[in-house]
């Protein structure tokens, strides 16, 4: 019988357990394989795989066919640890709840070369910047947007009637949520007690949407209108997650709090919040609103499609 054929490809590590005695059960996004599972054999007692089996690193790995689903890691040779990462709680937590998602939203040995582009391009922003709304709301809208599952912002997607473009009336400052059809309603066809969301909610989405990643750290939006999105797309997101219902996802609880407390605004949203404040406050200043951004490729400069993930 001849020897079982090996596959190569860059693996981010999504999750690391310990595995029987000696082992350790690991699942990565690979560049052009989708999230594989695999056995680490004697990766407990040996120095063997280094530090390639710990969450986030990226490695070049070999791997060959095991039983069923799972495949048997041949070896590892570490590309890139993201050590920096874990210098800072925040992204820490962010780091974590992006590869939760990955892991959650993606399909076993279904390819997803843009996911792994994606999470390697916001591992590399958060070794830089620290974590921020902005981060992480672009992050979570880009991955929705790659996995086919974006949310419409710009019209109703019963009537198609736009959002945007003339002056609105008090009733037509909100929309409502609509995840089960992929957007939302506009105040016409939406029923009475739908959940409402200030349209300013939904330009600060299409800001986070269409800004190139490397200019994410840039974007600075209003606390409210953040914390409505915030809500908003965790909707979608265990929408979209297959078999979980209102799962929730492990780290998201603890990065929002992370990241409202590094809010200079964060005391004023909080007392105008305890203090029943009305909705209109909460939209920001009108002259806070941003302008449409231009359509244009997401990996631009160090992030063109001619780099790669980089690594």
């Amino acid at each position: 019988m001849g020897m079982a054929h090996l596959t190569e490809d860059l693996a981010i590590v999504l999750r690391s357990s310990p595995f029987k005695e000696r082992d350790k059960l690991v699942t990565f996004l690979t560049e052009h394989h989708g999230r594989i599972t695999g056995v680490a054999r004697n990766a407990i007692h040996s120095k063997r795989f280094g530090g390639t089996l710990d969450l986030f690193a990226c490695s070049q790995m070999s791997y060959k066919d095991g039983v069923g689903e799972l495949v048997w890691i041949d070896d590892m040779n570490l590309r890139r640890d993201f050590l920096k990462i874990r210098e800072k709680l925040e992204n820490i937590s962010a780091a974590g709840y992006f590869v939760d998602l990955v892991l959650r939203l993606t399909e076993e040995r279904h390819p997803a070369r843009e996911i792994f582009l994606l999470l390697s391009h916001y591992l590399y922003l958060l070794e830089e910047h620290t974590a921020t709304f902005e981060i992480v709301r672009s992050f979570e809208i880009k991955l929705l947007e790659r996995l086919g599952w974006a949310p419409v912002l710009e019209e109703c997607v019963s009537c198609s009637s736009p959002f945007f473009g003339e002056e609105l009336s008090p009733e037509e400052s909100f929309v409502a949520l609509a995840a089960e059809k992929g957007g939302f309603l506009c105040h016409n066809c939406a029923s009475a007690n739908a959940r409402h969301i200030p349209i300013a909610s939904l330009l600060w989405m299409i800001q986070a949407r269409e800004t190139m990643i490397k200019h994410t750290p840039t974007l600075s939006f209003p606390l409210g209108p953040m914390m409505e999105a915030a809500g908003t797309l965790q909707h979608f997101l265990s929408w979209h997650a297959p078999g979980l219902g209102n799962y929730r996802f492990r780290s998201h609880g603890m990065l929002e709090q992370f990241l409202l407390e590094a809010r200079a605004d964060a005391k004023d949203y909080m007392a105008a919040s305890a203090m029943g404040a009305g909705m209109g406050s909460m939209l920001g200043d009108p002259g806070e609103m941003p302008e449409m951004p231009p359509p244009g490729p997401e990996f631009g400069g160090e992030f063109g499609p001619e780099r790669g993930a980089g690594f």
